[in-house]
């Protein structure tokens, strides 16, 4: 053979040898999968029973209300963190000449322990305080009573019940006569902290 030919047989041989190695890196075996999940938020959604603002009228020093208010978790997670902001307003009798001293400090909010279904409070108070020493509160942590320690758990309620006095404190005590106080509450929930699923 001629050395042309034999040249263009070698080149042609490895051209062909590079296009066998050069395929060959793309014949290997392949797959591919996809996974895919969905991730849901819980919800903590926390309804009381009554929602109204308390009224608390035509009451004298002395008097006592007991009030019940269920805090029920409709939600999906559980409630870790329970507590209660106060507001109140007080309302003058028309008549009456301007209050020297706030009512809010004449009515006593006394926590009741779980057990209470009626009759005297006696020995079943947990925790008392006046409406404004609570509403000078940030907020009372619920937990620290007895009833609401752990929480409540999704899709159950507990029972908040308390009793409401106007403080007979043995003075004068007609500036108020007509008055009227009204108490807002408002319950707040959070959730525990994250756990590991």
């Amino acid at each position: 053979m001629g050395i042309k030919k034999t040249l263009a047989l070698g080149v042609a041989s490895a051209a062909l040898g590079l296009s066998l190695i050069g395929g060959g890196t793309y014949a290997y075996f392949s797959d591919t999968a996809e996974s895919t999940a969905t991730f849901a938020a819980g919800t903590l959604d926390l309804n009381t029973n009554p929602v109204e603002v308390v009224a608390l009228n035509n009451m004298k020093p002395g008097d006592i209300a007991v009030r019940s208010f269920q805090l029920k978790n409709d939600g999906t997670l559980d409630i870790k963190q329970l507590s209660l902001v106060t507001d109140y307003t007080v309302t003058n009798a028309a008549e009456a000449a301007a209050n020297t001293e706030d009512l809010g400090g004449h009515y006593k909010v006394k926590i009741l322990d779980a057990s209470y279904t009626s009759g005297s409070i006696a020995g079943h108070v947990v925790q008392e305080v006046t409406f404004k020493d609570l509403k000078a509160l940030s907020e009372l942590n619920l937990l620290t009573l007895p009833e609401f320690s752990g929480g409540i758990s999704a899709g159950t309620s507990k029972n908040f019940k308390v009793a409401f006095e106007f403080v007979e404190n043995n003075n004068d005590q007609n500036q108020f006569q007509g008055d009227g106080i009204s108490i807002k509450w408002t319950f707040n929930a959070k959730q525990g902290i994250g756990e590991l699923k």
